[in-house]
């Protein structure tokens, strides 16, 4: 499992990557953006239902996107309902949070989604050196039941979760960004991250 010092790099690298996001995503609405990433941890496979019972809400918006190469999993950003509509009525510029689940809103969280899984998969990349291919992204909406993929549940693999706060002028929404790593591309990141460290030091 990952050191504190190893947790700070990835907590590093993860909001240099929100930061990232956070650029275009001003770039396509008319106000400015603020992310921020008060938490980041491991979640084991032995703190599987603790991680589920975080989620309380009935109702998610999930945006995943599997990816491969040198490490293999998928990553997600995941959002309540009622906070998935207030992201959607940023953007449309429209009060409420009680948007229908149309078209535009899922056009909407779908494009939110990419901008900031690509930015922080893009920015873990490039800092440690890791070879990464993308599948495209996928939008569920569902019960917390849809936000671990029974695939990674097989593998009893990690997660790195990580709380994100989203402010948007009057708009403030939270979300949590997630990467599900299969046990051996978990190793594998272990490594990339003292190969950083090392670096670092040199």
């Amino acid at each position: 499992m990952l050191n504190p010092l190893q947790i700070e790099i990835l907590k590093e690298v993860i909001n240099i990557g929100v930061g990232k996001s956070a650029e275009l995503l001003n770039t396509m609405v008319q106000s400015h953006i603020k992310l921020d990433v008060p938490e980041v941890k491991i979640v084991e496979f032995s703190e599987y239902s603790d991680f589920v019972n975080y989620f309380e809400e009935e109702n998610y918006a999930v945006i995943t996107l599997p990816f491969n190469g040198e490490l293999n999993g998928f990553s997600k950003l995941i959002l309540s309902s009622d906070h998935a509509a207030k992201l959607v009525n940023a953007f449309i510029g429209k009060s409420g949070t009680n948007l229908d689940m149309d078209s535009l809103r899922v056009d909407i969280l779908s494009e939110i989604g990419n901008v900031i899984i690509n930015a922080v998969m893009g920015t873990l990349s490039n800092m440690l050196s890791i070879h990464l291919d993308y599948i495209v992204p996928i939008y569920e909406q569902g019960s917390r039941n849809i936000i671990i993929p029974d695939e990674m549940i097989k593998n009893e693999s990690a997660i790195l979760f990580a709380k994100t706060h989203f402010k948007i002028e009057e708009f403030e929404a939270r979300g949590n960004f997630a990467i599900f790593f299969k046990v051996k591309s978990f190793n594998s990141l272990i490594e990339k991250i003292q190969l950083y460290y090392e670096k670092f030091l040199s």
